[in-house]
């Protein structure tokens, strides 16, 4: 188990839980509060000063498309041909290396919705 303790806690439903816990069993919430128990076999992470929330969810990026670090060749988000370009297929373009996943991992965000750039009024998305 994991006690997630000291932490302004967000949940999402109602008002923050200042100097919270959130204890976590094989990957689920089990608990939330300000009093929780701790047990002996309990891995603690102390969230002094920091949040604790659910995963962001980007609904709209371009991550993987426009790879970090690359020129024109990691360009690969935008076809100015045509505004309408649905046979173009996100997953084609995406470079699943690209360290912005990692970035945006880091950084709280657990799922996008990646998909063509601006100068695309129709495209086909892909979601990872």
């Amino acid at each position: 188990m994991i006690l997630i303790k000291n932490g302004t806690v967000l949940t999402m439903a109602g008002r923050p839980i200042f100097n919270g816990q959130v204890l976590v069993n094989e990957g689920k919430i089990i608990e939330i509060g300000d009093n929780i128990t701790e047990s002996e076999d309990c891995e603690i992470i102390d969230a002094d000063g920091g949040f604790v929330m659910p995963g962001i969810i980007d609904a709209h990026c371009h991550i993987g498309m426009w790879e970090e670090g690359m020129g024109f060749e990691g360009s690969d988000g935008n076809e100015i041909t045509d505004p309408a370009t649905p046979q173009l297929r996100a997953i084609d373009a995406i470079n699943p290396r690209d360290t912005a996943f990692i970035e945006a991992y880091e950084n709280g965000i657990t799922c996008v919705c990646t998909g063509p750039g601006s100068a695309n009024v129709i495209g086909c998305i892909g979601s990872l």
